[in-house]
């Protein structure tokens, strides 16, 4: 697939794995009136295309994403307000808080700079967050007066629990990467987060496909079942991986005594 037509983005493929980054690291990768619709529009593309089985998020710079672009008198740039004829979708802009979550592939980001505003809710919404010693999070928008958004008030009280959640909208307050792993806005603290992040999805490349597009949909149900309802939602996707040649594979394999070579059949 090509991936070569976008402004803001910058996107590779090697081993099953694309690598992406905003390009923007003059305003330490900010959205531009171009990166709300060019995200969304990666990741329809990297979710059908069959060559891709790990996503990892790597930018490079002092920012992992400092969220929506502002001026340098800090009020908004105009030209990034939604354009009523590039709109693609009903949420406007705030909707690329589902781009990585729609992709049934195993997203990783790799953050050693600042995540602020929408930025911060961009990082949050990756399944895997591996964190640099410069990672630093502020959820910022009580100090613009706004209101969050990008699905900032969904993904947090789910990674650090409501009350913490709560205190981080409310005070703008700045996380720095210890912290940050503590409280689990962050997998794992490392000196490379870029190394680590494409060893990881290397490795998760590996899975079979099924596996881990049927466990990332099972856990984004998880929060609207009872337990009841869930384990029958396991069942019933249980059903989808029956007679298939990856179960087989891993049988096969594990009798021979050698890795697996999954192919997503």
């Amino acid at each position: 697939m090509d991936y070569s037509g976008f402004r803001d983005i910058v996107v590779s493929v090697e081993d099953r794995v694309a690598t992406f980054r905003l390009n923007r690291p003059e305003t330490l990768n900010s959205f531009g009136p171009d990166s709300w619709d060019e995200l969304l529009a990666l990741a329809r593309m990297l979710n059908e295309d069959d060559e891709v089985r790990a996503v990892v998020c790597a930018p490079e710079g002092r920012g992992f994403s400092s969220g929506a672009y502002v001026g340098e008198q800090g009020t908004p740039d105009p030209s990034t307000a939604p354009r009523f004829a590039d709109r693609t979708h009903r949420m406007g802009n705030a909707a690329i808080g589902l781009a990585m979550p729609s992709i049934d592939k195993p997203t990783i980001a790799a953050i050693d700079g600042v995540a602020a505003g929408a930025g911060m809710a961009f990082a949050c919404s990756f399944d895997i967050r591996i964190l640099g010693p410069g990672a630093r999070f502020t959820t910022v928008f009580v100090r613009r007066a706004l209101g969050p958004d990008c699905g900032l008030t969904w993904f947090l009280p789910r990674l650090v629990g409501p009350g913490l959640a709560a205190e981080l909208l409310f005070s703008g307050r700045e996380v720095g990467a210890e912290e940050a792993l503590r409280i689990g806005l962050g997998n794992r603290l490392v000196d490379d987060p870029r190394g680590e992040a494409h060893s990881l999805a290397r490795e998760l490349a590996q899975a079979p496909p099924l596996s881990i597009l049927w466990s990332k949909r099972e856990l984004r149900e998880s929060d609207r079942h009872s337990l009841s309802e869930q384990i029958e939602f396991e069942w019933v996707v249980a059903r989808h991986f029956r007679g298939t040649r990856d179960v087989e594979e891993g049988r096969r394999s594990f009798r021979e005594k050698r890795a697996p070579r999954f192919t997503g059949e």
